[in-house]
């Protein structure tokens, strides 16, 4: 491993499973410390042991992003420990699945909030640390789902909304060297979509339609959690430096 981010700082919501607990590992990997920010506190801290076992600094403060006060002071306890912020992910995510004239405003809402508000809330609370660097990496993780999907209005509209927030953030930031981009995964095995790709007949089409197909020794075609996490990894490096407010869709294919 060439350990490209030694010594970076990486913020990362929902961290404490799926697709946010695979980025929190690789960072560790490539040399960066972990702020594992989730609401899952006890399995966040595991996450926080697991990245120092691989030679990092790692802390897991509380964080439903939901909840405005809480974020705050998870930004203020990374700062505290490391004082930076080099790297914000955005991965937190919830599933309140309804049809448009069954969904009650409270489903709404709490998918509204936690992807969209509460990571626009953190957003506010680190760029200023970012600016004052002159160097950071935002990447928010949206969807496919953000061209709509039957029974998932909310997590649509939060998705796609995330798209807008995150190009406004390259617009405003891009004249520091300040990076924003999306990266909108297909079908990710992940806990939250455990039940769904459980479900055969639910899941199949969708999985049929994914045009790339891996080797029956890798193992089923949909993303695992590696595969979104390389993305980030990338879009957070060096490596990226003169991409912004551009979505790089991990899909396999399936959105062409």
């Amino acid at each position: 491993m060439d350990m490209f981010l030694k010594g970076k700082v990486a913020f990362v919501t929902g961290g404490a499973s799926g697709i946010g607990r695979q980025c929190c590992l690789q960072f560790a990997e490539e040399g960066a410390n972990v702020v594992i920010a989730d609401k899952q506190y006890d399995k966040a801290k595991e996450v926080a042991e697991e990245c120092k076992k691989l030679g990092v600094e790692a802390i897991a403060p509380p964080c439903d992003v939901r909840k405005l006060d809480e974020a705050s002071a998870a930004v203020k306890a990374a700062i505290d420990k490391f004082g930076k912020i080099d790297i914000f992910v955005a991965c937190a995510g919830v599933l309140q699945d309804a049809m448009v004239h069954k969904m009650s405003e409270e489903q709404w809402d709490e998918v509204l909030n936690v992807h969209l508000k509460g990571h626009w809330w953190l957003a506010h609370e680190i760029v200023p640390h970012m600016k004052a660097a002159k160097y950071g990496r935002i990447v928010f993780i949206a969807s496919t789902a953000l061209r709509g999907t039957r029974g998932q209005a909310n997590y649509a509209s939060a998705k796609a909304a995330m798209i807008g927030l995150v190009k406004t953030l390259a617009y405003e930031l891009g004249y520091l060297g300040i990076t924003a981009n999306i990266i909108g995964p297909g079908l990710v095995h992940t806990p939250l979509t455990d039940a769904f790709i459980k479900n055969e007949k639910a899941s199949k089409p969708m999985i049929d339609s994914i045009l790339l197909k891996r080797r029956e020794d890798i193992g089923p075609h949909f993303a695992v959690t590696q595969d979104i996490a390389n993305a980030v990894i990338f879009f957070s490096s060096d490596r990226a430096s003169y991409i912004t407010g551009e979505i790089l869709l991990v899909a396999g294919g399936r959105m062409i």
